[in-house]
């Protein structure tokens, strides 16, 4: 019994310290979501987002991605895994969460009958990262 201990103390303390390890290693520019801790410099223009974005190294590079391949407007609702919200959107704009600083992108978006627009929003920096200098998408593409 007492071997066993042993061997499950070791065994544990040695997993210990590869998850610490790995947390020391991973750089916040390799991070997923939350593009906005290592960016800077952060636009909207329609449905193009840019930013300048910190790389592995700490130099910073501007990079853009078109959210239209990755949000989409249903029934009113901006959605990831949707394509072209664009589209039936307007008064496109970005701001921030006042609570958590997160990057929202609001607009008024049409609804399923054509003729009704609402007002809806989506926190980009749920599902955008930095990964080395480049905004990336980083959800489930459902199409």
């Amino acid at each position: 019994m007492s071997k066993i201990s042993t061997i499950f103390k070791v065994v544990f303390a040695l997993l210990f310290v590869c998850v610490l390890s790995l947390n020391l290693v991973i750089n916040p520019a390799m991070a997923t979501g939350q593009f906005s801790k290592t960016c800077e410099d952060i636009k909207l223009d329609g449905s193009i987002l840019s930013a300048s974005c910190e790389r592995i190294d700490s130099s910073h590079q501007d990079t853009s991605i078109n959210l239209d391949n990755f949000i989409g407007n249903l029934n009113g609702s901006l959605s990831w895994g949707d394509h072209l919200f664009s589209l039936t959107c307007k008064d496109i704009g970005l701001g921030q969460s006042l609570s958590t600083r997160e990057y929202v992108l609001s607009a008024q978006c049409e609804k399923a009958d054509g003729k009704t627009y609402v007002l809806t929003e989506i926190t980009v920096d749920e599902d955008i990262a930095n990964i080395d200098g480049l905004l990336e998408y980083e959800g489930f593409d459902f199409f």
